[in-house]
């Protein structure tokens, strides 16, 4: 089947990211490096960390300010999002941050040879069945951490689980988020005895530092304005949202809006929609502040989780179209209320979690969206509540990098006593 995969992968995946990159600047992106032509000397034993795009390296900014290894660290992404991102974050704690090679078996030992990894670890949950068939073959361990399948990926999977069932025999261990997420990896092939839950990095994130709040604030001269942010928002959603926004601010007329488009591309058309409605607005990257307009297009990456310091009420976008959600734990750790819309598949054990402990809401449509907003802005002592519950939400559930620290460096031991 693998040679099936190969023949396939350099029949038709290869010459398509060809034709495709002359037509999109994020397929061109690293495409030397992707292809296995790496400009750097060939470096000592080193950990290889790949985190495909933003939120994943968020996740390995975690691991990594927490990890005792004593080798040098090499971070690869597969999107320019993700390369900025790290290279603005973590320039500092990794030897070297470039991109992830295609599934070719050149370019992955080309990699392999350049990078020189003790061991690989894939945070969340890339599968790639060369890659991992050559880590086999090389003897260097494999980890998947902080693992996930979507439901829809599942079904998918499932269908071929005759193939990942030889892909995933190839893996050290792959440490799970939920015991559903163990169940999965288990029912698409993987090994019971390789598969443990870990709990979840994303309630590890960083605590946040007071001043960040400080700076925003003077920065986007937001002193004593209420603030609301619509976080991740899809081009399905944008019109719906502004719409509501505009009836909301009948009610409260200091309401301030930060509007964080998912892709950056989409910021234009987010502006023309605000334009329409007569919103005065600006972006981010030209120094917009609420002196001056009352929406701000947030237009850069990397400083969403900070800019949540500053709101009074985040809606966390991707849920009222067919997304599936994002992740809402970056607010709630400035312990913010979090409103989502119904459609949360990808996130429904964090909502969960987040809801029991009332630290987020789920709402059907945009006009219950409204009143939940109305009634938020209108009880500071509700805003109050919530924050505790965030509190608490965020320590009932940290440890997740520990665990997963510790149980790679237990693996690791135990291979070394048993070589």
């Amino acid at each position: 089947m693998l040679k099936l995969y190969n023949f396939l992968y350099n029949l038709l995946a290869v010459p398509l990211i060809n034709i495709l990159g002359l037509f999109s600047q994020k397929i061109e992106a690293g495409k030397k490096e992707k292809f296995g032509n790496y400009g750097f000397k060939f470096l000592n034993r080193t950990i290889w960390i790949h985190a495909v795009s933003v939120g994943e390296v968020m996740l390995a900014q975690t691991l990594i300010n927490n990890m005792h290894f004593k080798n040098d660290i090499v971070l690869t992404t597969s999107t320019p999002q993700g390369q900025e991102l790290a290279k603005n974050k973590l320039s500092d704690k990794c030897k070297v941050i470039t991109y992830f090679p295609y599934d070719t078996t050149k370019a992955i030992k080309n990699a392999v040879k350049a990078i020189n990894p003790e061991m690989v670890i894939i945070v969340e949950t890339e599968i790639w069945p060369n890659f991992a068939h050559i880590m086999k073959e090389l003897a260097i361990p494999l980890f998947i951490i902080n693992g996930r399948i979507s439901e829809r990926t599942f079904k998918s999977y499932k269908r071929l689980s005759f193939f990942f069932k030889n892909v995933l025999k190839n893996y050290s261990a792959i440490l799970a988020q939920t015991n559903e997420d163990a169940k999965r990896f288990v029912e698409i092939g993987a090994a019971e005895n390789k598969v443990v839950v870990s709990g979840n990095i994303k309630f590890d994130i960083e605590k946040p530092d007071n001043y960040i709040k400080h700076k925003y604030r003077l920065l986007f001269k937001a002193l004593n304005e209420k603030v609301m942010i619509f976080a991740s928002t899809h081009p399905d959603e944008n019109k719906l949202l502004i719409e509501t926004y505009v009836k909301l601010k009948d009610d409260f007329e200091d309401l301030k809006l930060i509007i964080a488009p998912r892709h950056l591309e989409n910021v234009e058309s987010v502006e023309n929609i605000l334009n329409s409605k007569s919103i005065l607005s600006g972006k981010k990257s030209a120094d917009a502040s609420f002196d001056k307009c009352d929406a701000i297009i947030l237009d850069t990456t990397g400083e969403l989780s900070n800019i949540y310091s500053i709101c009074d009420v985040c809606v966390i976008c991707g849920s009222f179209d067919k997304t599936g959600g994002h992740n809402p734990l970056e607010a709630t750790i400035w312990g913010k209320p979090v409103i989502s819309g119904p459609n949360i598949k990808n996130f429904r054990y964090i909502y969960k979690n987040l809801t029991e402990q009332g630290c987020a809401i789920i709402v059907k449509s945009t006009e219950e969206l409204k009143d939940k907003v109305a009634e938020f802005l209108s009880d500071e002592k509700y805003i109050e509540r919530i924050s505790t519950n965030c509190t608490n939400a965020i320590e009932k559930n940290s440890g997740a990098t520990d665990f997963t620290i510790n149980y790679i460096e237990k693996f690791n031991r135990e291979q070394y006593e048993n070589n």
